[in-house]
């Protein structure tokens, strides 16, 4: 049996796409297995990232018989279960689950990059066009909201 490491040892799941922000806003740099603060008392410091799966949902509204709705698992554990990522979903079995993809990583490294100051921005492009595309700076807001959150209510 795994066990669950949604806060297991001081660890948060972090998704991509709130670690493609960051890194967006100059906040983190990210190397595919660790991120580095770019900002702040801790920065420069290293934190080591370890790939995870959020499960949202079993695909389709079938049954989780497995209980893995809102649990967080490792890209080991979910293997261990017998269990295959595929981009955005895990099929374990029979059974097609939707996830989230993402890292578990220190919590202390997820509350020190979400206060991290985000580096100036860049100058708008001379057409006057913003630097980010509207459907990521959407993204960006509530990835800071969702860690917000997580910060807030988790701790």
């Amino acid at each position: 049996m795994t066990r669950d490491l949604t806060m297991a040892g001081g660890l948060l799941f972090v998704s991509q796409a709130l670690l493609d922000a960051w890194a967006g806003q100059g906040r983190i740099d990210l190397d595919g297995r660790s991120i580095a603060l770019l900002d702040g008392q801790a920065r420069g410091r290293r934190y080591e990232l370890d790939p995870a799966v959020r499960f949202l949902r079993v695909a389709g509204g079938g049954d989780d018989a497995l209980g893995l709705v809102a649990r967080v698992k490792t890209l080991a554990q979910v293997r261990e279960i017998g269990g295959e990522p595929m981009a955005d979903s895990v099929v374990v079995g029979e059974v097609a689950y939707e996830v989230e993809p993402g890292f578990l990583a220190e919590a202390s490294a997820v509350e020190a990059a979400s206060r991290a100051a985000p580096a100036a921005a860049p100058a708008p492009a001379a057409d006057g066009s913003r630097a980010l595309p509207r459907d990521l700076e959407d993204r960006r807001r509530e990835a800071e909201a969702l860690a917000r959150f997580l910060l807030d209510n988790l701790s």
